[in-house]
């Protein structure tokens, strides 16, 4: 079942923050976005000019959908104001939702969200029911009272005492106080080449401290919606059954990568451009080329293999898994046809991307693998009838210390091809050992290349 979240916030013309993002950051992490508007802003990504409180229907939109879809995690942003906060704590309460809050009472460029006074009912009301607090560097001044404005990278007791202080009030509640939580302040320190997150977490009745580092970029002017995107993220992760510290770690390394890129309005303001790059939508769109070919062929099923099968693709120069896309879940058999799992994404793939890395090593033109079941019979019909190069990997040649690390098998599995054939062939095959299913590889340059070579095989198997 597709994995679902919710987000409780603001509306932002612009789509760099707000409600807006949070569906965009819900579905670039995989999950599938609910929304309830608490307000509706007048904003650009430089000026805010005012907003409306939607408090008034805020009791139906929520109750309109979580009385019908089995939600259980929940960003929240902008509360405009007493009302609405009380409706959000009561439907938190009612279905025991589990809660990051972004604190964002002032918009990014110094205007007030909500009314005055609101940050005092919201610490009273809300935060014993938060589950991870994502405050900036002001809010966690506001609400733990201190001036962290001197604080340096040499010592950072000070912002650790006011993390501490933070998650503090995150248990006011002494029913909760078994329950793990954390508090994340942004971007609280910074040296000429890094910055810092400061967590503050709570496992196993045990309070410890993590430090987070990431790369600076050199920016002149304010980024919208940045705290929007890195909330949701964590939102979106835990919905996947992360704990809190690996949910916050996973929305680092996904706010780190789309902090890289920013679009560039007229008015000289900037939002995070969460959208794919024409060489990565390029690589999504071979995928799904290859996957609808097989999905409308019946016999296809045959084919799959018992760990299911796996369509992969990379961009053309990758280094690493996060740039090798692939089928979330693999490609399973519904109703006699072959049926995906999940989407298409970058950075889910294992074995297979392993196996374009491991090729790339030495064919950089290599960038498709598909995982096929073994039959002896088609190997043999595939030798005989086809130009199709083909290559026996014996896995009891493996020496012990190759076999003991799976990335290496990969790599040894490439290089004996290699070896014995001076290229990549098009097809790899194995007969599997203990524990490991025998294997058909096929390797391509591109999706048309993949259909020609699938075409060949399919054509056999339907004819004998």
């Amino acid at each position: 079942m597709k994995n679902f979240c919710l987000t409780i916030a603001g509306s932002d013309p612009t789509s760099g923050a707000g409600i807006q993002a949070d569906i965009r950051t819900f579905d670039r992490c995989g999950v599938h976005p609910f929304s309830v508007i608490t307000a509706i802003t007048y904003q650009s990504a430089t000026k805010f000019l005012g907003y409306k409180s939607l408090s008034d229907t805020l009791d139906f939109q929520l109750d309109a959908i979580l009385s019908v879809y089995p939600i259980e995690y929940v960003k929240v942003g902008m509360i405009p104001d007493v009302k609405a906060l009380d409706i959000i704590v009561n439907f938190i309460k009612r279905d025991k939702l589990f809660v990051v809050y972004d604190p964002v009472s002032i918009s990014s460029v110094g205007e007030r969200l909500s009314s005055e006074g609101l940050e005092l009912e919201i610490e009273r009301n809300l935060f014993p029911h938060v589950r991870v607090l994502t405050p900036n560097l002001s809010e966690a001044e506001y609400y733990s009272n201190m001036n962290l404005k001197d604080v340096r990278v040499e010592n950072m007791d000070k912002l650790k005492e006011s993390a501490r202080i933070l998650l503090e009030k995150l248990y006011a509640d002494k029913k909760v106080k078994n329950e793990e939580k954390a508090v994340v302040i942004k971007s609280v320190l910074s040296t000429q080449n890094e910055i810092y997150d400061v967590i503050s977490f709570i496992k196993k009745a045990e309070l410890d401290f993590n430090i987070f580092k990431k790369k600076k970029i050199s920016i002149e002017r304010n980024i919208h919606g940045t705290g929007c995107v890195f909330s949701s993220a964590i939102t979106a992760f835990l919905s996947k059954n992360y704990s809190i510290i690996r949910a916050i770690e996973m929305a680092e390394v996904f706010f780190d990568e789309k902090f890289q890129y920013f679009i560039e309005l007229p008015d000289a303001g900037r939002l995070l451009d969460l959208t794919f790059s024409e060489e990565r939508l390029k690589v999504i769109n071979q995928i799904k080329e290859v996957y609808n070919y097989i999905s409308n062929i019946k016999k296809f099923t045959q084919l799959i293999p018992e760990v299911r099968l796996n369509i992969s693709c990379s961009l053309p120069h990758a280094k690493d898994k996060s740039e090798v896309a692939g089928i979330e879940g693999r490609v399973t058999i519904i109703n006699k046809f072959p049926k995906a799992s999940g989407e298409i994404k970058f950075g889910i793939s294992d074995h297979t991307a392993r196996l374009i890395l491991a090729a790339k090593k030495f064919d950089n033109s290599i960038n498709f693998v598909m995982n096929l079941k073994y039959n002896p019979d088609w190997i043999s019909l595939i030798r005989n009838n086809t130009t199709l190069k083909l290559r026996e990997i014996k896995r009891e040649k493996q020496p012990k210390e190759i076999k003991e690390q799976e990335f290496s098998t990969m790599q040894w599995l490439i290089k004996e091809s290699i070896n014995e054939s001076g290229k990549i062939p098009d097809i790899i095959w194995d007969k599997g050992s203990i524990g490991k299913e025998a294997i058909i590889r096929v390797f391509a340059k591109d999706s048309k290349d993949m259909i020609n070579k699938l075409q060949n095989i399919i054509e056999l198997i339907e004819d004998h």
